[in-house]
């Protein structure tokens, strides 16, 4: 194993979640409520549980953590950046729609997380060009 994936999710209240979903001899979570605190308090915890295992087991399992954001935890971190109704104009999906996302209340089918990903890499891209 590289790498492993942790993935943050946002519970729509604010409080960040990370997990992994890689086969490990041990379980790890995080969370806080930012995802700076979550990724830390996952980090800790990672390094805990490594150390032991190394430690009971002999064998070193500590790889690199590669953090991934859900939708919900996207749109809700940047909520204060991207308005709902500029993100709509960008990838045409109701800013009604994109509220569920945001608060938790739907979750987006994998195509339209995929849409959301790729205009919103796109619009990246393109801020990065026009200061070029």
């Amino acid at each position: 194993m590289q790498q492993i994936t942790a993935h943050v999710e946002n519970n729509g209240q604010g409080l960040y979640s990370v997990y992994i979903e890689e086969d490990m001899p041990f379980g790890v979570i995080g969370d806080g409520w930012t995802i700076e605190e979550a990724k830390a308090d996952f980090l800790e915890s990672y390094k805990s549980a490594c150390e032991d295992h190394l430690e009971s087991t002999g064998d070193d399992v500590q790889v690199p953590v590669v953090f991934v954001l859900d939708l919900t935890a996207l749109l809700y971190h940047y909520k204060n950046y991207l308005s709902l109704a500029g993100l709509s104009r960008l990838t045409g999906i109701n800013k009604a729609q994109l509220s569920q996302y945001v608060c938790g209340r739907r979750n987006a089918k994998p195509q339209t997380i995929e849409h959301i990903k790729k205009v919103v890499q796109d619009f990246a891209r393109d801020l990065l060009n026009d200061f070029a």
